[in-house]
């Protein structure tokens, strides 16, 4: 990840809060946009990066002794180049798994889940993901946050080829 993207989820995650605070209870919905750093195992010759726009909708359970689970899916365009421009990812669907506690007056959280990614040159193809996220309330019924996603496609669509995507998002989340 770039600087640039580090010290943007720093700043995000650090910002107060405002007094608010989240059940963390019910559904909610929002944007996201972010960067990805992609390797493969062939070398720095098919590596690449990108950016990226999205949605995304889920539903968070209050365990109460603060901790919260819940499911999210989510829908991301992607420009994402890999070889120079050789390949090309036109967008990305995750459904993910969320396991978290409350921390200051956020939310620190874990997340598993599977990935498809589609590939105009490649196909599309299916992998996995784990990866960490932080929320917090800034008015009642609006959330920001930031989540760090290691995507793993292992011999992307038949080819050979082992890809490993990493995405830092930032996200804005509108509870109902």
């Amino acid at each position: 990840m770039t600087l640039k993207n580090i010290l943007l989820a720093s700043a995000i995650v650090t910002f107060p809060a405002a007094g608010f605070a989240s059940d963390w209870n019910g559904p909610y919905a929002g944007i996201a946009a972010g960067s990805a750093e992609i390797d493969t195992d062939e070398g720095a010759e098919l590596d690449g990066d990108g950016n990226s726009l999205g949605i995304f909708a889920g539903y968070l359970f209050n365990l109460g002794g603060g901790l919260v689970s819940g499911i999210e899916v989510d829908y991301d365009e992607t420009e994402y180049d890999i070889g120079d421009g050789a390949v090309e990812v036109d967008s990305t669907a995750r459904i993910k798994g969320r396991l978290g506690t409350e921390l200051g007056r956020g939310l620190v959280y874990g997340t598993l889940g599977f990935v498809s990614a589609t590939s105009p040159e490649l196909g599309d193809d299916t992998g996995y993901l784990v990866g960490i996220g932080y929320d917090f309330p800034i008015t009642e019924n609006i959330d920001l946050g930031a989540e760090l996603l290691n995507h793993e496609f292992e011999d992307y669509n038949d080819s050979g080829i082992d890809v490993g995507v990493t995405t830092l998002k930032a996200r804005i989340a509108f509870n109902f």
